[in-house]
């Protein structure tokens, strides 16, 4: 936006017309730019038309309007406010100063425009009546520098319009100049075929050097002539326009460049989100040129391209400022990478040494997260909190969220994750690894936070689920404790579910999809909010119309049937207390013979299963934890196999499922079995709400589970002849490194 507002700042520089600067906007601060064309008018009535430009802190279009003030003068219909335009935050009005209406007519006439609590001025210059004047106006953009007089001849107005105010010496660069001539008498064009004559001092009107001259016949009263540097030096051309006698003097500076280097600013973004990431996507990069003593070279185009990161993009051009310095906007798009951009100054492009520069690279990472991959998980889930009661005893765990976005690339971003327990307590908000390699796909998008026993004590009791196995008033999920993640994100979506099996990218009426209630530490197991139970009430928006604003209702909401790209994604993770193995809490499952006694044989083995529970049938955590068995005489042998170094909640497995959920007439969910996303959808998917679609459900279940530690002794009979029988009394004996061991005498055994 800034580039038409740049070369005409530098081209009123040139003409000596004072203007006040207009720095580029930085980082958070408005920005507001006026311009005058044709910059300088006559004390008759001429008018010249203002231009107001303004964008925001962050780059985008001005909007409301902008006050403007001049020192003398009218403006038309005496507007002195100006509304932008939605689309490209400018406005314009026309100026003129005719002194019969106001005697301050005369020399440079300053106008203001207000805008945002910013300011910006431009001076138009008036002339006075009478005496030498300009044979013309040089109205129109990037105009070259005005010669000044044109000999006091008023048969002819010229009006220049160019492509470019400089040019780079010792290259092709070109620029190429219209002239608009009409008559001054009536304003009409001169006559389609008039010859006009374009002549320079510097330069070529052709590629190779050596045509100082060429005619171009009006057409439309308009003639076009392309002036090239065709190799030459640093100068100044000045180029002479004439038609039927009369002539305009103009010049273009011919500015040596030398090298261009990576700007550093506050405004540039350190990273950038994916494109459908719902985060920041654009930043500006900015280079500098110089020449040979190191001065900036103002008023020099500069062509750009972006390697590295597919589907990322640029501006592809912009020209220097006073400062030298060119600006692009990097775009990503919907693939990870590190993007470079690299910018050459144009004229150069292609030659035997361009002038160019490339920045360092900005990491191009996942964008929002989605619930398509997010997972939790903790690395102990069976803590040994009832060691030593009745204080808990205090044991960590580090437990991860992992972040991905829809396509499954990792969230590069920091992002925060809020964590919950119903009991102990979790070190909460945590954000997730920000990039900062030069390699996205290095980074794992994880939010990692401990969880301590230390904090609210017991957990939630609960009545036992059927096929739980229950001690007196004790089961094993009375020690289970709820911990959950939440992060901002959208609801998975199984692109190209829906009828037409369209892969887009993005979510469509009629694709399954995975409907989150809100989030909720659900410490009774049972799907739903309960009083006293932890609950986040998210603005939700309201499926039968999308269009109303989210909001919150002050209640928990279960799943609403519509898709959520705008949520709280949340996922649980279960952890369970334990504690010594209780001796009343043990059972042999191997049966011993009609005698109560187990048989060992010569040269063979007797396995003997068992199971050894603490007291809410849970096995022991796996913190030096093991058996060990001793027998009575030195007949055979004996040991324990077991599994109690490893992982196990003891008394219940834990199943997180996706299933088939539909809203029953009475507005209460049906859940259903396993989700299979690559079903045909149900009838009435394009609707919303929805009444079928896919819901997360937590599953404890009971079958095959231990409820405790299980574990084999193995007796080995003696090696060799028959000899008379040994009888030995068995102990076993449940190690862990929190308390003291557990000694159990359990049965008698013959070792033949």
């Amino acid at each position: 936006m800034h580039r038409l507002l740049k070369l005409t700042s530098a081209l009123l520089l040139v003409l000596g017309i004072t203007a006040c600067p207009q720095p580029p906007p930085q980082e958070g601060e408005p920005f507001v730019s006026i311009t005058a064309t044709p910059p300088s008018i006559d004390d008759k009535g001429q008018t010249s038309t203002l231009r107001v430009t303004a964008e925001d802190g962050k780059g985008a279009a001005g909007t409301g309007s902008v006050v403007l003030t001049a020192a003398a003068g009218l403006f038309e219909n005496d507007q002195k406010t100006v509304t932008l335009t939605l689309a490209d935050g400018m406005a314009t009005t026309v100026f003129k100063c005719p002194k019969a209406q106001d005697a301050s007519c005369k020399g440079p006439v300053s106008i203001q425009a207000e805008w945002d609590q910013v300011t910006a001025k431009v001076n138009v210059q008036v002339a006075t009546s009478g005496g030498g004047g300009d044979g013309g106006t040089d109205g129109g953009t990037n105009n070259p520098t005005d010669g000044g007089s044109d000999g006091g001849s008023t048969t002819f107005r010229f009006d220049i319009q160019s492509d470019k105010p400089a040019l780079v010496a010792g290259t092709g660069d070109r620029v190429v100049i219209t002239a608009t001539v009409t008559r001054t008498a009536g304003n009409t064009p001169v006559a389609d075929g008039t010859p006009i004559t374009f002549t320079t001092d510097k330069g070529s009107f052709a590629p190779e050097a050596g045509t100082r001259t060429t005619t171009v016949n009006a057409a439309g009263g308009k003639s076009s002539a392309s002036l090239y540097v065709a190799n030459d030096t640093a100068g100044t051309a000045r180029v002479t326009l004439s038609v039927l006698g009369e002539s305009h003097e103009l010049s273009y500076p011919f500015l040596d460049v030398a090298s261009m280097f990576h700007v550093v600013t506050t405004a540039t973004k350190a990273q950038l989100g994916l494109e459908s990431s719902g985060r920041e996507t654009t930043t500006p990069i900015t280079f500098k040129l110089i020449n040979a003593g190191g001065q900036a070279v103002p008023n020099i185009d500069v062509s750009f391209e972006v390697s590295g990161a597919a589907g990322a993009s640029v501006t592809p051009s912009a020209t220097t400022d006073s400062q030298g310095q060119a600006t692009t906007t990097l775009r990503a798009g919907n693939s990870v990478g590190v993007a470079i951009v690299k910018a050459t100054v144009t004229a150069t492009r292609g030659s035997v040494r361009p002038v160019d520069a490339s920045h360092p690279g900005t990491p191009i990472v996942g964008g929002k997260p989605s619930d398509v991959g997010f997972t939790v998980d903790c690395d102990k889930k069976n803590l040994g909190a009832l060691h030593g009661l009745p204080a808990p005893r205090e044991v960590t765990s580090t437990c991860k969220a992992k972040l991905v976005d829809r396509f499954g690339t990792p969230v590069g971003l920091k992002t925060p994750v809020q964590w919950y327990p119903e009991a102990g307590s979790i070190n909460s908000p945590v954000d997730s690894k920000a990039q900062t390699g030069s390699s996205p796909a290095a980074d794992t998008g994880e939010a990692s936070t401990i969880f301590t026993t230390k904090g609210i004590f017991p957990p939630y009791e609960v009545p036992p689920m059927a096929g739980e196995k229950a001690i007196g008033d004790k089961n094993p999920r009375d020690m289970v404790v709820t911990v959950i993640a939440v992060v901002a994100g959208e609801e998975y979506f199984a692109d190209g579910s829906g009828p037409d099996r369209t892969l887009n990218g993005r979510w469509d009426p009629g694709e399954w999809f995975v409907d989150l209630g809100e989030p909720l530490v659900d410490r009774n197991d049972n799907g739903v909010w309960d009083s006293g139970e932890f609950f986040i009430d998210t603005e939700r928006i309201d499926c039968t119309d999308p269009s109303k604003p989210a909001t919150r209702n002050g209640k928990w909401d279960g799943p609403n049937g519509c898709w959520d790209g705008n949520t709280q994604i949340w996922r649980s993770i279960h952890l369970v207390y334990s504690g010594t193995l209780d001796p009343n809490n043990f059972q042999l499952l191997t049966p011993a013979d009609t005698s109560g006694m187990y048989n060992v044989p010569l040269n063979g083995t007797a396995n003997v299963s068992f199971r050894w529970g603490d007291a809410y049938s849970n096995q022991m955590s796996p913190d030096t934890a093991g058996f060990t068995a001793t027998r009575t005489g030195n007949r055979g042998q004996i040991e324990v196999l077991h599994t109690a170094s490893t992982f196990g909640y003891g008394g219940f497995n834990v199943d997180y499922n996706t299933r088939v959920a539909t809203t029953q007439p009475d507005g209460s969910l049906v859940i259903g079995g396993i989700c299979d996303t690559g079903a045909p959808t149900p009838p009435g998917s394009e609707t919303s709400p929805v009444a079928t679609r896919c819901v997360r459900t937590v599953d404890f279940n009971f079958t095959g589970v231990g409820n405790g530690n299980v574990g084999t002794i193995r007796m080995t009979g003696a090696t060799g002849s028959a000899s008379s029988p040994s009888t030995s009394s068995v102990e076993l004996k449940a190690n862990h490194g929190f308390s003291p061991s557990v000694i159990m005498h359990i049965f008698d055994a013959v070792y033949q």
